[in-house]
């Protein structure tokens, strides 16, 4: 267990030295305060509108007008709030399948794996400290999302409802089961190509007759944007579900990435 924990840290840091690990982060803070702003500016054009003229002065039309306007307000809230997470889950899909294509390939490829296994240390632990590495990557992006997600709900004066309150939690678990995908095709293909693949590698994608559709994962179930705007997550146990669902398939995909890695030629 130690040589795991210390291997993941290890893992940590040189992903965190990766510019464009870095830059993804730092793109989603952008995101999130140019959408603010947005929001703000749309909801001042449209309050500036509907208060020029006095309430007492108004006729039954204006009033009307007035309501429907208010109206139209608080469902811009859940869009603003659906669109911003579609641009974080994006990112984070992004952090996701980057993180974990290159955390065991790139030691591969320079060689450095020959130096570390050489120590007491397995395979199994080296995989598993790499994913768990990436999984603290994944983590924090999740928890960066959330705070950006308060702050945007916050300013704009926007309700969080159950799915928007767990939408960092589900966005991570999404993260880690397409991150595990990204991991055991790094060991078969390319690192770039690895990363393409996992992130279509959904049953999302394909129809049913397909048989395909009944070994992928499915990362619609965990779609965030998707989530918010139709409002499917009424239930606390339906983010239960969703999440054994997700550890499942991660568990899965990390035990296929073991076998593969124990019997991969390292040069």
């Amino acid at each position: 267990m130690t040589e795991i924990l210390l291997i993941a840290g290890d893992s940590v840091r040189a992903l965190l030295h990766r510019r464009l690990l870095v830059a993804l982060m730092i793109g989603m803070l952008g995101l999130t305060v140019v959408s603010s702003l947005l929001l703000n500016a749309v909801l001042e054009r449209v309050q500036e509108e509907g208060a020029w003229v006095p309430e007492s002065n108004q006729s039954e039309t204006d009033k009307q007008q007035a309501r429907q306007m208010r109206d139209g307000l608080e469902e811009l809230g859940p869009i603003f709030m659906a669109g911003f997470f579609w641009f974080a889950t994006l990112g984070g899909a992004a952090v996701a399948v980057y993180t974990c294509s290159v955390a065991v390939s790139t030691d591969i490829r320079q060689g450095t794996i020959s130096v570390v296994l050489a120590k007491p240390v397995t395979r199994a632990q080296f995989l598993l400290g790499k994913y768990c590495g990436a999984g603290v990557v994944l983590c924090s992006y999740s928890a960066l999302t959330g705070i950006a997600m308060v702050v945007f709900a916050y300013a704009n004066q926007t309700d969080l409802n159950l799915t928007a309150r767990y939408a960092p939690w589900l966005m991570f678990c999404n993260n880690l089961m397409m991150g595990s995908v990204a991991l055991l095709l790094s060991l078969f293909v390319r690192p770039f190509v690895a990363a393409v693949i996992a992130y279509f590698a959904s049953a999302s994608f394909l129809s049913s007759p397909n048989p395909l559709y009944f070994i992928l994962p499915s990362y619609d179930r965990l779609n965030v944007a998707l989530l918010i705007m139709e409002g499917k997550l009424i239930a606390i146990e339906d983010i239960f579900v969703l999440t054994l669902y997700a550890f499942d398939v991660a568990i899965i995909f990390v035990l296929l990435s073991l076998w593969r890695f124990r019997t991969r030629e390292m040069i």
